[in-house]
C-alpha cells in the first residue's frame, strides 16, 4: 500500500467524464521483423509475461474513508490482463483517418476506476501490413518522463525479444485487499501531521510571492510570465468527444534550424506551433481568431496565443520512480510576428526568460506543497467546483498545452516488431482545449495532437500546417546562412 503524494492526486480530483485525465502512445509497428509471424497470441504471451513485473501496471487506487487523506496504491488482487488488453481491427481501408477515428474514441473514454489505470489496444487491419497499439494510463501514475522510462521496460532493443533490463523480478502474487480499518489506521499519522504539511504551505507559498515579486523589479529579468490573459481563441467548454491528428517532423531539419539560430530544440518546437496556428486560424472561415499584427513590442506579446509548457523537475531518475515531477511555464508564441525567423526569435527570448523565472521562483514545490496540505475532503469538492463554473476558462491560463519529451534514439521492438511510429498525447482539460505533445524518436519529432472535438476545427489541418511551417524555418535558416551580397 503506498500513499499518493506530491500533485499526483490533483490528476484524479480534476477528473470529470468529459475530461478524462489520461495519457497515451498511438504506435505503429512493423511485424516482418518479428522471428515469428505475428499473432495476438504471441503479443498476448508477451504482455502476459511483463505486465505483472511492472509495478504501475497492476496497481489500482483505493480512496480513505471520509476523505482523511489522499488515495493508496494497492495490488489489485483480481488483476486480469484480459481487462486491459484489447484486440481492435481496423475497418477498410484502414489508413490514417481510420486509425485517427480509433484513437479519438480511445482517448474520449475514461478509464475503468475500479481496476489498475490503463489499458492497451492492439490494432490490425493497418494498411501496409502493420500493426497498432495505443497505450493509455491515467497521468497520475506517469508524467512524460517517467512514461519514457516505462516505455523503455515494455519495449526491447532486439526484435529477438532481449529484454533492456537484467533484473527479473520476483513472481509477484497480490494480497488482499486492505480493509477499511487498515486504510484509516494508515491514514492517521498523516491527518495529524496536516498542520505541519499547512505551516510548510503556507511558507512556500510566501517564499514564492516573495520571489516572485524580486523577480519582477529586477529590471533585468524580462516580463513575468503569468497564467492569465490569453487571448480567447479555443475558449469553449470541453465536450466529451475529442479529435485527434498526428505528424511527424524530420529531426535533422529541427536540429539545422536549433543550430542555425542558436536556440533550443524546444524553442523551434514552439515556433512551429506558432506559425502552424498562425497559418491555420489566418485560412478564411477562421480568420476572426488570428490575433492583430502590430508594430509594438509589448502588444504583440498581449496578443498572441499563450502555450502552457509543463517542465520536469525530476532528478536524477531512479528505478520505479515514476507519477508526476512537474512545473510549468506559460510562453507567449509571437504567432502575431509575420516572418518565421521573427517568431522563433521573440519565442527564444520569451521561453529564456520564463525559464529562469521558473528556475527562480520555484512553481513545482509551492504546486507540491499546496497539494499535500489541502486535505481530500475540500480538495475534491473545490476543484470539481471550479470546474464546474469554468474557473480555469475564465482565467484564460493559456490557449494550448505543448510538451515536448526527448524519447529514445535507437529502435525499439515489440514482440519482435519494430516500432516505426510513437505518436504521444496529452489530455485536453476544461480551460485549454487543445494540447499538443511531442516526443522525439530515432530521427523524427513525433507530434501527437488531441483536441476537443467543437474546439478546433480541423486538428488534421493543423499537424499538416506544422509540417509545413518546419519547411519555412528550413527555408528561414537556408537564407540567413547566405553570405551578403
Amino acid at each position: 500500500m503506498q500513499r499518493m503524494s506530491g500533485i499526483d492526486p490533483m490528476f484524479v480530483y480534476s477528473e470529470t467524464p468529459a475530461t478524462p485525465m489520461e495519457v497515451a502512445y498511438a504506435c505503429v509497428f512493423d511485424p516482418s521483423t518479428a522471428p515469428r509471424t505475428y499473432s495476438f497470441a504471441g503479443v498476448r504471451e508477451v504482455l502476459a509475461e511483463r505486465v505483472p513485473t511492472l509495478v504501475p501496471f497492476r496497481r489500482r487506487l483505493m480512496p480513505v474513508p471520509l476523505g482523511l487523506d489522499h488515495p493508496r496504491w494497492v495490488d489489485d488482487p483480481e488483476f486480469d490482463l484480459d481487462n486491459h488488453l484489447h484486440r481492435v481491427a481496423l475497418p477498410a481501408p484502414g489508413g490514417e483517418a481510420e486509425l485517427l477515428a480509433l484513437v479519438a474514441r480511445v482517448m474520449g473514454r475514461p478509464l475503468q476506476p475500479a481496476q489498475p489505470p490503463w489499458e492497451m489496444h492492439i490494432i490490425e487491419g493497418l494498411e501496409g501490413n502493420r500493426v497498432g497499439l495505443i497505450a493509455k494510463m491515467h497521468h497520475a501514475v506517469i508524467d512524460g518522463v517517467s512514461g519514457v522510462q516505462l516505455m523503455a521496460q515494455l519495449l526491447d532493443l532486439s526484435a529477438d525479444g532481449r529484454p533492456l533490463t537484467d533484473i527479473t523480478p520476483a513472481p509477484w502474487a497480490a494480497p488482499a485487499l486492505p480493509s477499511t480499518a487498515r486504510l484509516v489506521t494508515d491514514a492517521i499519522p498523516n491527518l495529524l501531521t496536516s498542520p505541519i504539511r499547512a505551516v510548510r504551505a503556507l511558507r512556500e507559498i510566501g517564499r514564492t510571492a516573495v520571489r516572485l515579486g524580486w523577480r519582477a523589479l529586477d529590471s533585468e529579468s524580462g516580463p513575468l510570465s503569468m497564467p492569465r490573459g490569453a487571448p480567447d481563441t479555443f475558449e469553449t467548454p470541453v465536450g466529451a468527444g475529442r479529435s485527434v491528428a498526428f505528424a511527424a517532423l524530420n529531426l535533422g531539419n529541427v536540429r539545422a534550424v536549433k543550430e542555425r539560430f542558436e536556440v533550443t530544440l524546444n524553442d523551434v518546437v514552439l515556433a512551429v506551433c506558432s506559425g502552424a496556428l498562425r497559418a491555420h486560424l489566418a485560412e478564411p472561415a477562421r480568420d476572426r481568431d488570428l490575433p492583430r499584427t502590430s508594430t509594438s513590442t509589448s502588444a504583440e506579446a498581449a496578443s498572441s496565443l499563450v502555450a502552457v509548457v509543463p517542465v520536469s523537475v525530476r532528478g536524477r531518475p531512479a528505478q520505479g520512480d515514476l507519477g508526476n515531477r512537474l512545473s510549468a511555464m506559460f510562453v507567449p508564441l509571437c504567432n502575431d510576428r509575420l516572418q518565421p525567423s521573427e517568431r522563433l526569435r521573440d519565442i527564444a527570448a520569451t521561453t529564456s526568460s520564463a525559464k529562469a523565472q521558473e528556475r527562480a521562483v520555484g512553481y513545482g514545490p509551492m504546486a507540491a506543497a499546496l497539494s499535500e496540505a489541502i486535505p481530500p475532503a475540500l480538495a475534491r469538492p473545490m476543484i470539481q467546483f471550479g470546474i464546474q463554473h469554468g474557473a480555469l476558462r475564465r482565467l484564460r491560463a493559456g490557449n494550448l498545452l505543448v510538451s515536448n519529451v526527448p524519447g529514445p534514439d535507437v529502435p525499439l521492438y515489440f514482440a519482435g516488431m519494430r516500432m516505426e511510429a510513437a505518436y504521444p498525447l496529452g489530455p485536453v482539460v476544461d480551460g485549454v482545449a487543445l494540447n499538443i505533445t511531442v516526443q522525439t524518436y530515432r530521427d523524427a519529432l513525433f507530434v501527437g495532437l488531441n483536441a476537443c472535438a467543437s474546439a478546433v476545427p480541423d486538428l488534421p489541418g493543423l499537424a499538416r500546417a506544422m509540417v509545413a511551417e518546419l519547411g519555412h524555418l528550413v527555408d528561414a535558416a537556408e537564407i540567413a546562412q547566405m553570405p551578403a551580397a
